[in-house]
């Protein structure tokens, strides 16, 4: 079998916007072998997989006198974000500091060719650091009823993210093993380029100093794959946060029931444990999928979930993905938690 790790490790480069990969060349990359080989490849010629797109926020709210600051932390699945806006009305809403999000995409048919995660942003006058996941080798229409701008991708980035109050120093991208295969054998109208990753970023509340990780681990796999996942992921967060307190969020995509961290069949569970991160005080036993405008759901399943180490938190929450007017704004629910430093 050919090496199904055609990329994995931690960039640094920040840029104002990530590189864009011209229209001729996605179409060129669809007429590649249909080979790891032809993968790899194609990946190494995209700029954009070993960059971090950063805005700062235009201004930092003033801190509150208290003896012990409190951040309030969200992670969430967006579902590619069909609605950013009604997304950052909800996190308003929900008090978030510091928002974790995936499933992020930017000039991309389906979603109207936003760039979802700076409508976020601007939304609420935050600031975001962006990675790019996949690169979108074909068009997905929009939902009926929403307007389809154009015939292909404008940029075709879909990724994950931070969006923070709060200055976001050092962001970083770490990508992991590649478990499943989105472009030979993609059967899900998704052929694409890239393979699952996290961002990283410090964040400071007086001089005490956090690392927050938003990460996305794959679906097409087994336990032991996200195993796999998660140790890449938890070595490059020793290498980068040092001895910082960490709080890890996001769409383990595990195959767990409402409080199954200490379940076998995802061994991610009891590595990260063994690592001195904790998941008891960080989630509620509640499953984290809904049906969806895009989806029938994954059932009663808990996918998305916090992790910490060297952290006290408190009150966490489970939100339902519903905006003002009580539209489904993605197939998981919002997670929060609140971090005492």
């Amino acid at each position: 079998m050919p090496d199904m790790k055609p990329v994995v490790g931690v960039w640094r480069e920040v840029v104002e916007r990530l590189t864009p990969v011209p229209l001729a060349d996605r179409k060129r990359f669809l007429d590649f072998p249909p080979t790891r080989e032809a993968h790899a490849d194609a990946h190494t010629q995209v700029a954009a997989f070993y960059q971090i797109e950063l805005r700062q926020p235009a201004s930092v709210p003033p801190s509150k006198p208290t003896v012990r600051p409190t951040v309030r932390i969200a992670a969430w699945n967006l579902e590619r974000c069909l609605y950013p806006e009604e997304a950052a009305q909800t996190l308003q809403r929900n008090h978030v500091d510091i928002a974790l999000l995936t499933e992020m995409d930017i000039g991309v048919l389906r979603t109207g060719q936003r760039h979802t995660i700076g409508r976020v942003a601007t939304q609420r006058g935050h600031g975001y650091c962006y990675a790019l996941e996949f690169l979108e080798l074909l068009p997905m229409p929009p939902p009926a009823g929403f307007p389809a701008n154009g015939s292909h991708n404008a940029e075709g980035f879909h990724g994950n993210g931070i969006v923070s109050a709060r200055p976001i120093e050092a962001p970083v991208v770490i990508r992991m093993d590649e478990m499943a295969d989105w472009y030979v054998a993609s059967d899900s109208g998704q052929r694409r380029i890239g393979n699952r990753m996290a961002v990283a970023a410090t964040f400071s509340t007086g001089d005490i100093r956090f690392v927050a990780c938003s990460v996305h681990l794959e679906n097409r796999t087994d336990g032991a794959g996200r195993a796999t996942q998660m140790l890449t992921l938890l070595d490059a967060l020793d290498g980068y946060a040092g001895s910082l307190p960490v709080v890890i969020g996001g769409d383990l995509n595990t195959h767990v029931g409402p409080g199954g961290h200490d379940d076998p069949s995802e061994p991610l569970f009891a590595m990260a444990a063994a690592r001195g991160y904790d998941w008891a005080a960080c989630n509620l036993a509640q499953p984290t999928t809904r049906t969806s405008t895009w989806s029938q759901s994954e059932g009663t399943r808990q996918l998305d979930w916090f992790c910490t180490r060297h952290c006290t938190v408190r009150d966490p929450t489970v939100v339902p993905a519903l905006a003002d007017d009580a539209s489904v704004l993605s197939d998981h629910e919002l997670i929060l938690l609140t971090l005492e430093l």
